[in-house]
């Protein structure tokens, strides 16, 4: 998916759900693209996620088709049982802004369609007047 494939508007109530669940800092949207990782491009993790996603997925009617919070996410602390966890349930699969994006379109949360999209990582942003949040600055 190219930035020229985005309805902005929706992107910015989307970047706008994340703001309200974790700060993205000050100058974080200057390299802000569909295939920045929520996780290791913005750290969000455990709690932050857990109070991110859900309101994410009623906020943009989006049906749970196969989310599952240990494909994207590491919890918080220490947990006890992440060794016993197959591989593919430890936090170890990216989470994009891209896949975000896509399945506030498609009202649906389609692991595998999600997962295999190419996201394009061009920054979304030319200027201050472009970003969605008020008070935010490249």
């Amino acid at each position: 998916m190219d930035n020229d494939d985005v309805d902005y508007e929706l992107l910015g109530t989307i970047i706008e759900c994340i703001q309200e669940a974790f700060e993205i800092g000050k100058n974080g949207f200057e390299n802000l693209s569909l295939s920045t990782d929520l996780n290791r491009d913005l750290g969000i993790e455990g709690d932050d996620a857990n109070e991110l996603m859900p309101e994410f997925f009623r906020r943009f009617s989006v049906e749970l088709k196969t989310y599952d919070p240990y494909r994207y996410f590491v919890a918080e602390g220490y947990d006890l049982l992440s060794f016993r966890r197959a591989k593919a349930r430890q936090g170890k699969i990216p989470i994009k802004l891209g896949m975000l994006y896509l399945a506030a379109v498609t009202k649906a949360w389609d692991s595998i369609l999600l997962e295999t999209g190419n996201y394009s990582d061009r920054p979304l942003y030319r200027s201050n007047a472009d970003i969605p949040p008020p008070g935010h600055q490249m």
